[in-house]
């Protein structure tokens, strides 16, 4: 496929349209590649430098018929992604916004593109950069924001500003990825690409005051002493916080669809999905394990009572869990129809909140059946903790229980933080889990789990009231839970008042009579 090259790049051109017909080639490196494009980097001869080469692919690379229809509209009217970016290119390098510098442009047969600009060396993105020591990642957030500024200023909005967008070398952050540049039209164009960032960096977990420090940075008004210049950073506060609700919202629905990830079941009358990874012939193994569980009642029967039948059983080499919910009464076959069944939501809520960065028992597979459009039967597959301890395990005298407190804060402000409520945040539905060197804390009892836009004062302290009264006085000391409330109001405060909100989960964590005694807190 030949390149009509629309920029001055007579000593590039040649070369470069031979390392994107041989990739393979020891000179090329593949950086990236997707669906739609592929990024390459190149030795060339004719330069004393390497380059990046950005390949658009054709429009027929888009699978439906109406994308390919689109794709090549948005070309002839001068709006594909490759011609936004190269015009962004130009436009942010000459105002002097840190920008690659763009080589060449060049237009391929098909409406394919090619785009070359400098190897950064030694440049990699802002979440591989945002490492050492904590007056190094204050730098690094306050001339991110800066650059950030510098963008505005000069009027434009990146429009997927995200920490991937970023590349941070010697010289400082340089933006990229600019399809989705265009013009500043108001303050709120501003506060929306902020915010977009803000919320990329907390998914990273980037802390409160970091990220702070760049609000300051990219809105530039001076010291923030005005009110006027307060609400500023309030604003794009609520801003990322409504891009948080959108972003997981949408990712969380995509669990319920087939595709790369996640493939359609039909077995005996029961349909559902399974992960891809995990194969049709696990599935019914685990299926056949289970029931001959529960027919024999065999060892690896962990429950088998009026409300579920739950199996810890082998499946093609692999131990996972089998949890078949009983619906007996008619009222919950009801309420089933509204929320889902049980297999379904333990599905949504395992993949949701691993979707919010919240270590959960993974689903390998649900089904359930209807009839008339209500759930009769469901059930989930999931990855087998049994050989794993709870938190309720833990001993005082452990070496787990000096983290467990910085843990169990963590994962209490993630949740609520992201708006993901847990019907049951007792300590024995969170285990322990190894991964490598580390241990994370990892959720089960997925049916309850609901996600929200927001979680309410009653929702936010019924979670810190079931968790509390199940951790043991000896466990952790009424000292350090007050310093971890106190932490967890500084990120999270409640709209009732915190003192008023503290007095009531140590009363309803008293009305349970569980572990907690409150033998040593004043408020008790």
């Amino acid at each position: 496929m030949k390149s009509n090259w629309i920029s001055d790049a007579s000593d590039l051109g040649a070369e470069i349209d031979l390392c994107i017909e041989d990739p393979s080639r020891r000179d090329v490196e593949v950086l990236a590649a997707s669906a739609y494009r592929r990024v390459l980097r190149c030795e060339l001869g004719s330069a004393s430098f390497p380059v990046v080469v950005k390949e658009y692919f054709p429009d027929s690379a888009r699978k439906r018929s109406g994308a390919r229809v689109l794709a090549t509209l948005r070309r002839l009217i001068g709006r594909s992604p490759a011609q936004q970016e190269w015009r962004a290119l130009q436009q942010l390098h000459g105002a002097g916004v840190a920008v690659p510098e763009p080589l060449a442009y060049a237009e391929r047969s098909g409406g394919g593109a090619l785009i070359v600009t400098p190897y950064l060396e030694g440049a990699g993105t802002l979440d591989r950069a945002y490492t050492g020591y904590a007056f190094e990642k204050r730098r690094i957030m306050r001339v991110v924001g800066e650059l950030v500024h510098r963008l505005h200023d000069e009027g434009f909005v990146h429009g997927d500003l995200h920490a991937g967008n970023i590349l941070v070398g010697e010289k400082g952050p340089v933006l990229i990825d600019l399809q989705r540049v265009r013009g500043l039209q108001s303050k709120a164009d501003a506060i929306r690409d902020i915010a977009f960032l803000d919320f990329s960096l907390f998914q990273l977990g980037v802390s409160r005051s970091n990220r702070l420090r760049l609000r300051i940075a990219a809105a530039d008004h001076g010291h923030f002493r005005m009110a006027s210049e307060r609400e500023i950073l309030r604003e794009i506060g609520r801003a990322s916080q409504a891009r948080s609700i959108d972003y997981y919202a949408g990712r969380t629905r995509r669990t319920l669809r087939t595709g790369e990830e996640f493939t359609a079941v039909d077995f005996e009358g029961q349909s559902g999905l399974r992960r891809t990874a995990f194969s049709e012939q696990a599935l019914r193994e685990a299926l056949a394990a289970h029931r001959v569980q529960v027919d024999t009642r065999g060892p690896s029967l962990i429950k088998c009572d009026h409300r579920a039948r739950v199996s810890a059983v082998s499946a093609a080499g692999q131990k996972v869990v089998v949890k078949e919910v009983v619906k007996s009464s008619a009222r919950k076959r009801l309420a089933d129809v509204f929320r889902g069944s049980a297999g379904r939501r333990a599905w949504v809520g395992g993949h949701g909140l691993q979707i919010r960065g919240i270590a959960a028992a993974t689903p390998l597979a649900f089904l359930e059946s209807k009839r008339w459009g209500v759930p009769m039967t469901s059930l989930v597959i999931l990855d087998d903790y049994s050989g794993s301890r709870t938190v309720a395990d833990v001993l005082p005298s452990e070496p787990e229980a000096q983290s467990l407190p910085k843990q169990l804060l963590g994962l209490v402000t993630r949740l609520h933080r992201t708006g993901a409520q847990h019907a049951d945040l007792q300590a024995m539905h969170i285990y322990l889990v190894r991964d490598g060197d580390e241990t994370r804390l990892s959720l089960i009892d997925l049916e309850g789990v609901r996600f929200r836009g927001s979680l309410q004062d009653r929702q936010r302290i019924q979670m810190l009231t079931e968790l509390n009264a199940t951790l043991g006085d000896d466990l952790i000391s009424a000292g350090v839970r007050a310093h971890l409330f106190r932490q967890y109001v500084r990120t999270l405060p409640f709209e009732l008042g915190n003192e008023r909100a503290h007095k009531m989960i140590v009363k309803g964590s008293l009305a349970r009579s569980q572990r907690w005694r409150g033998s040593d807190c004043d408020l008790s």
